[in-house]
């Protein structure tokens, strides 16, 4: 299993990117998800393989704009690679106190191109399991 991002909540980019010692010119790409309405600052942390989902709320119906309001900065969800969303979704669904929060299907060219997402809360942890179509 490998660790795809980290999905990071933010009230203001500008203030997450000096927090965490990132120039505005890393970010690689910013897609705006109408869905969940969230822009979405993509960073790549080459180091480390990995990358940073900066997820910043756009309106207050936003699926993320309650945990904005309360923690302004804040880690929000741990994202896997998986081949397989219904094998990691069945998983999740036998464990006592895991449940789906959401599907979702986006286009982000940094992550190559066409991908589906799982969301599900395990406890007190969301993990988003991500499938890029177009590898």
């Amino acid at each position: 299993m490998k660790i795809h991002h980290l999905g990071i909540v933010v009230s203001d980019v500008d203030e997450a990117l000096e927090a965490l010692g990132i120039g505005r010119e890393e970010i690689v790409e910013t897609v705006y998800d109408p869905i969940q309405k969230n822009n979405l600052h993509i960073i790549p942390l080459k180091g480390n393989n990995l990358w940073i989902e900066l997820i910043e709320p756009t309106a207050p119906d936003s699926s993320t704009y309650n945990f904005a309001k309360k923690f302004s900065l804040g880690l929000h969800h741990l994202s896997l690679e998986s081949g397989n969303l219904e094998k990691a979704e069945s998983s999740h669904s036998m464990r006592s106190g895991n449940f789906p929060i959401g599907r979702y299907s986006i286009s982000m060219q940094s992550f190559g191109g066409a991908v589906r997402t799982l969301f599900v809360a395990v406890k007190g942890l969301i993990l988003e399991y991500i499938k890029v179509e177009d590898k």
